[in-house]
């Protein structure tokens, strides 16, 4: 590259939607003012309405970098996870409702009930929960110039994290529907080119004339200046339902905008990519997902989408080298090599073990938000004292040295838990953070009290494993889903990857 970038990069931002399911059916339940009561009052997690009442949103803070959004997210992910257990119903990272109606009840609040006003029955329907990225930029006049430069590659992002095959109980034949109904909006998809911010506003105030949308927070292109933060924010994907998914998009979002305030800054042109022709690559990479062609933007011929992946990847290495996000990014790539993308794993998991194992993959905060390899348990004492807490360090300092890409330290069967245990836990999150490797906590519930009167459960990931596991069914009319019987408290679940 000709112009130097900054080797700590952009600041970076997630945020995550995602969709509140009954425990037993796992169809859409309206629970979301209670899942962000419990998530307030017990956790002390802010989560943000969305304008359904079965959706919840999270939002990390300003990240450094995509090792910090991958912590923060098992964090957000878990907690939430735990909230709405509490709540009665269950949180799934998935980009539209696989099971039961497909319409919601609009979420209280002026601009919400205008909302459904003035767009009636489209805004029910979006029932559905995306991943937006924003990353920092200088200004709005290089906001507007970095979108331009980005729009080329929205095709690729979307189909890499596709993870919406299934609506309403049946196979779409789409890899992302979400984007499909998110289509629908008079403002969506893939922006034009812009001129200058000042074309950016003159096509806002007409939008708004026209009433198009609402406010400047309506305007849904998948690619926009952030309409509250000094961002250029990418709202391309599908919620994941892996971490090392969204990761991986943050990572390259990141790299991608770095890369555009350089060009611009350059005054290196966009590449010269027609709306339409755009809008078609779009709707083939919804269709296909990663498996896919994908239609290349300067020929308009179909290649493989993997071969336009491989493309972004290289073309941004010194820019991931430089921001220091290339080992997420590998990881990422080796996920969607062994695994596919989200389509691809809900289908698989629904053709091979039925409504049970499809809810289980996306079910928020379970084992399937981490790599299923590279994972090291360390199991605990059945009691946590002074005379053992530096013993239950060096078992995480070896599996850490070993080369584990994650640690999970598991309690669940701890009876006592002192205060060396706390201090020994806080020695372990420092050496997590000192290596850069994640490690989450699995406890019982008796010691998840004692982590969260700490404050810990907000430093350590945290996960308690439910009282009753449920199995769900495919009786053959549907995706549709049974009651297990009952077991003992943190018995094998079916398709675990820990327990």
């Amino acid at each position: 590259m000709e112009e130097a970038i900054s080797v700590s990069g952009p600041t970076v931002g997630v945020e995550e939607e995602f969709l509140l399911v009954d425990p037993v059916t796992g169809v859409a339940v309206n629970r979301a003012d209670e899942v962000v009561a419990v998530a307030r009052q017990v956790f002390g997690l802010d989560l943000e309405h969305e304008l359904t009442g079965t959706q919840v949103e999270v939002n990390t803070s300003v990240c450094r970098d995509a090792d910090q959004v991958r912590r923060e997210l098992l964090g957000l992910r878990r907690t939430v996870a735990l909230a709405a257990r509490e709540a009665g119903c269950r949180a799934v990272a998935v980009g539209a409702p696989p099971l039961g109606d497909t319409t919601g009840t609009i979420t209280h609040g002026v601009r919400y009930r205008r909302i459904a006003r003035e767009f009636g029955a489209l805004a029910g329907q979006q029932l559905i929960c995306g991943c937006h990225v924003h990353v920092a930029v200088p200004d709005r006049e290089t906001a507007v110039q970095v979108c331009n430069h980005v729009r080329p590659w929205l095709p690729v992002l979307g189909a890499v994290t596709a993870n919406s095959p299934f609506s309403g109980g049946a196979d779409t034949g789409f890899a992302s529907w979400r984007s499909m109904v998110w289509s629908r909006w008079p403002v969506s998809g893939p922006p034009p080119v812009f001129a200058s911010w000042q074309h950016y506003e003159a096509l806002c105030d007409m939008m708004l004339s026209a009433g198009t949308v609402l406010d400047p927070a309506m305007v849904y292109w998948d690619v926009r200046p952030s309409a509250r933060w000094p961002t250029v924010e990418v709202r391309v994907a599908d919620v994941a339902a892996g971490i090392d998914d969204v990761v991986l998009l943050a990572a390259l979002v990141r790299a991608l905008v770095t890369q555009a305030v350089a060009d611009v800054r350059r005054g290196v042109p966009p590449v010269p990519v027609p709306a339409e022709t755009l809008r078609q690559a779009c709707w083939r990479a919804a269709r296909d997902g990663l498996a896919g062609g994908a239609l290349d933007v300067l020929s308009g011929q179909l290649v493989p989408l993997r071969r336009q992946l491989d493309d972004l990847v290289s073309r941004l290495t010194p820019v991931l080298q430089a921001n220091g996000d290339l080992p997420s990014v590998r990881r990422g790539l080796r996920v969607l090599d062994r695994d596919g993308c989200g389509a691809d794993r809900q289908r698989r998991a629904h053709r091979d073990g039925g409504v049970e194992a499809l809810l289980g993959l996306v079910e928020v905060g379970e084992a399937r938000t981490r790599s299923p390899r590279g994972v090291v348990e360390v199991k605990s004492f059945a009691e946590v004292d002074l005379s053992n807490c530096d013993e239950l360090e060096r078992r995480c300092a070896r599996a850490v040295d070993a080369g584990a890409e994650e640690v999970v330290l598991d309690l669940s069967e701890v009876r006592f838990f002192g205060s060396s245990g706390i201090t020994a836990l806080a020695r372990i999150r420092a050496l997590g953070l000192e290596r850069r490797v994640p490690i989450s906590v699995v406890a019982s519930e008796a010691v998840a009290r004692v982590l969260r009167a700490t404050a810990m459960v907000t430093l350590l990931p945290l996960h308690v494993p439910p009282e009753m596991p449920l199995r769900r069914r495919d009786d053959g009319r549907g995706l549709t889903a049974g009651r297990a019987p009952r077991r003992c408290a943190a018995a094998p679940g079916r398709g675990s990857t820990r327990w």
